[in-house]
């Protein structure tokens, strides 16, 4: 069974916003760190618009998802994905680390840490 944490790397992957507002809560409360801001979404439009505007701008294709692993810390859910990026400025990968409550069938509470784009 696919857990929400993967539907979510993959609806990333696949660059598809129904599908994370699929995964997440109307009300999901989404912070992250990328290596050079932090971000605050309150709402699954917030948190597409996050991560399809700024965090992958149209001109970035998705190669690949290169891996992706869910686990668990006690209550919590955990998920690590990797991305295969390509754009303008070359090739590159993109890892995320997700930590994750879910409430009913959708990811409720969320923290992320990211790679940022490293070149290959």
């Amino acid at each position: 069974m696919t857990t929400l944490g993967e539907r979510f790397a993959r609806a990333l992957a696949a660059k598809d916003e129904e599908g994370v507002r699929a995964v997440t809560a109307p009300d999901v409360n989404f912070r992250a760190m990328t290596p050079g801001r932090f971000w605050e979404a309150a709402s699954h439009e917030d948190l597409v618009d996050i991560l399809f505007a700024n965090w992958l701008e149209p001109s970035d294709e998705v190669v690949a998802l290169v891996s992706v692993s869910d686990g668990e810390v006690s209550t919590r859910r955990h998920v690590t994905y990797r991305l295969h990026l390509r754009n303008a400025d070359g090739d590159s990968l993109m890892e995320q680390q997700m930590y994750y409550d879910v409430v009913g069938d959708r990811i409720s509470w969320a923290r992320v840490m990211c790679s940022g784009f490293v070149r290959t």
